[in-house]
């Protein structure tokens, strides 16, 4: 935390208990008092309370366990910071960018250096890398990786017996390892429900990315919401690719569009990019979105260019999971490898849907 002059009353607050906690008034383990008592002890009220904890969580001094309170967090045994080794695929775009910056605030603010790796399929190779652990630098505390799939389940195994791993945006199945990821199931609902509420029935999903473990879950959302709205979910409107080739996707989509009986009115899309390419290919054929076919995507990739073509779409709070990451991973750290390993997280964010016009 900043040793600057502090100006805001949360900020006086969770320097004081730093102090505390540093100076060993408040132990390892021990639960801070409740924010109510924290709020008569400062004389401010529980919003401002709140905005303290959030900041000791953030810096890494305390955990906060839902109903049960917030926890003094156990200094690391013998290590003062280290270095932190997070792949993020340099093509990601804004989201990786997003996700880097919240992942780096959360680690550096408590001493901890960033590494980033590439995990790219070596020639000749159809899945992704995943570090070993003997390559790593000697004082790796921990690994976030944005897993790709299908992904080594071997080895990402081993690298989470060996060291705090935590993998962010989607699980691996198969394979138990802390995660932080999207509420995908409640976003694909989200956007569905949208489609639904306005009268559509005819509804695809359209995917480029069927064996990500987040895109099963949107899809389970648009089952589920069609399912909470009494109207039949269609499976042959389901277009389910691992990579688009466009040639195959135009088509389907002349084979659907052409059939009365499948001819979609609306189509959910995985993510914004899936998105951008259909409503090219849509354009190509003359139709007219949201007039002829109504089309959703999914991320709020680049805001500025959704907003621009008026894409209805799902946000996702990249920076946010960033943060939660590394709290996540800071706080493994500070565990036994067998407490850490007994009960894999799983965190979920929540998402919200953004209504624009192509719906």
């Amino acid at each position: 935390m900043s040793r600057t002059k502090l100006r805001f009353q949360y900020q006086q607050i969770a320097q004081e208990i730093e102090r505390q906690i540093l100076q060993g008034e408040l132990r390892a383990g021990e639960r801070l008092p409740s924010e109510r008592l924290l709020g008569e002890q400062f004389k401010v009220q529980r919003n401002t309370v709140r905005q303290a904890i959030a900041l000791l969580e953030n810096d890494g001094h305390i955990s906060t366990r839902g109903r049960r309170g917030s926890f003094v967090i156990p200094p690391i045994p013998g290590r003062v910071g280290g270095t932190l080794v997070v792949n993020i695929n340099p093509g990601s775009g804004p989201n990786g960018t997003a996700l880097f910056e919240g992942i780096s605030r959360g680690a550096e603010s408590v001493g901890f250096r960033i590494e980033r790796t590439n995990t790219d399929p070596l020639p000749n190779s159809l899945l992704n890398r995943v570090p070993d652990p003997a390559n790593l630098p000697p004082d790796t505390a921990g690994v976030i990786l944005w897993p790709h799939q299908p992904a080594d389940m071997d080895k990402l195994r081993r690298l989470n017996e060996a060291l705090p791993v935590v993998l962010v945006d989607h699980r691996v199945t198969g394979v138990e390892i802390d995660c932080v990821r999207f509420d995908d199931i409640t976003g694909g609902k989200q956007v569905t429900k949208h489609l639904l509420d306005l009268g559509h029935r005819r509804i695809a999903f359209l995917t480029d990315e069927v064996f990500a473990d987040s895109v099963q879950a949107r899809w389970c959302g648009y089952v589920m919401a069609h399912e909470e709205a009494g109207v039949p979910c269609d499976y042959r409107l389901g277009m389910m690719y691992q990579c688009i080739d466009t040639r195959i996707l135009d088509l389907t989509l002349k084979q659907l569009i052409c059939d009365p009986e499948t001819r979609p009115t609306a189509v959910v899309c995985s993510n914004d990019l899936v998105a951008f390419t259909l409503l090219g290919i849509l354009s190509s054929e003359g139709l007219r979105v949201p007039r002829d076919i109504a089309v959703t995507g999914y991320g709020n990739t680049t805001p500025e260019y959704t907003n621009a073509i008026s894409l209805t779409t799902v946000q996702q709070p990249f920076y946010q999971m960033g943060l939660e990451a590394a709290r996540v991973l800071i706080e493994r750290i500070r565990q036994t490898n067998a407490d850490r390993l007994r009960a894999p997280l799983d965190v979920a964010l929540p998402v919200s849907l953004v209504v624009r016009g192509s719906a």
